[in-house]
């Protein structure tokens, strides 16, 4: 994993000295405050650009994955060497990854491919890759990468981690999501989606619910209060109903979330146990 403070190596140590100490303490936002201060000073484009990675470190520490996003977007791309063009590619893709913005971290791969065309270079990004492909349930691509990052160690650990790999992602380890036609289909039935997301406590709720406000309204009107009958058996039914659609659409989305996150928090401790 690249760490921004190897761009440090070809400036000087004291332009950096009180906002890397500053960051060193834990106060991150006055590390910050001083990296701005040295790019406001700045004579070259390499301390601008120094200062840049520094307070992009600085807005992680904070989890303030958007601004250190911007702080990326100011740095001079032009002059930054190969080992720098990968920290930045990599820490734009890092941060989308941290805010859960999966496509746009899946863009900023795509556009590191464009710019870094040496695979060493970029195999530092391969583990990272993985995670986000997962994230986009994009199996044979995190697949591939994850074989592609085992590749870089050495065998005999190399050759059991990649079976590890086809193992994970063989056909029947793959997450097995519940499917949002079928759910629509039950969910004219109150309560049959939510049982099929998984969630049969509130399945047989929502169930009874509906019913006890069909069976009022149709009491009501079979026992000459049509008015009563309508409006509160209806309006009931008709609440419970429309609710009871929308919470089953929320309940199958959560219960596939879950079933994803799962499994990509199984990868993720096979390949950082490595």
């Amino acid at each position: 994993m690249p760490c921004l403070g190897n761009a440090q190596e070809e400036t000087s140590d004291l332009t950096f000295a009180k906002a890397d100490a500053l960051y060193q303490t834990g106060d991150f936002a006055s590390s910050a405050l001083e990296y701005e201060r040295v790019i406001f000073q700045a004579t070259t484009i390499e301390i601008v650009n120094t200062a840049l990675f520094g307070r992009v470190r600085c807005f992680k520490q904070m989890q303030q994955f958007g601004k250190a996003l911007d702080e990326l977007l100011r740095i001079r791309l032009f002059s930054l060497n190969q080992k720098q063009a990968v920290e930045y590619h990599y820490e734009k893709i890092l941060c989308y990854y941290l805010m859960g913005s999966f496509n746009e971290a899946r863009g900023a791969i795509d556009e590191m491919y464009l710019n870094i065309t040496d695979s060493e270079s970029r195999a530092s990004t391969l583990l990272l890759q993985t995670f986000i492909y997962n994230e986009l349930q994009q199996w044979e691509e995190a697949k591939q990468t994850a074989l592609a990052y085992v590749n870089t160690f050495p065998s005999p650990q190399k050759d059991s981690m990649e079976a590890v790999i086809h193992q994970m992602y063989s056909k029947n380890n793959l997450p097995k999501l519940k499917k949002e036609k079928t759910s629509k289909v039950l969910a004219f039935v109150p309560g049959l989606a939510h049982i099929y997301a998984g969630y049969w406590t509130e399945g047989i709720t929502s169930f009874l619910l509906n019913s006890a406000a069909l069976a009022f309204g149709v009491y009501e009107v079979l026992n000459g209060y049509n008015v009563t009958g309508y409006l509160v058996g209806a309006g009931a039914l008709s609440l419970t109903y429309f609710g009871s659609l929308q919470r089953a659409s929320f309940l199958l989305n959560k219960s596939n979330h879950e079933t994803v996150s799962s499994f990509n928090n199984n990868v993720k401790k096979e390949l950082l146990a490595l």
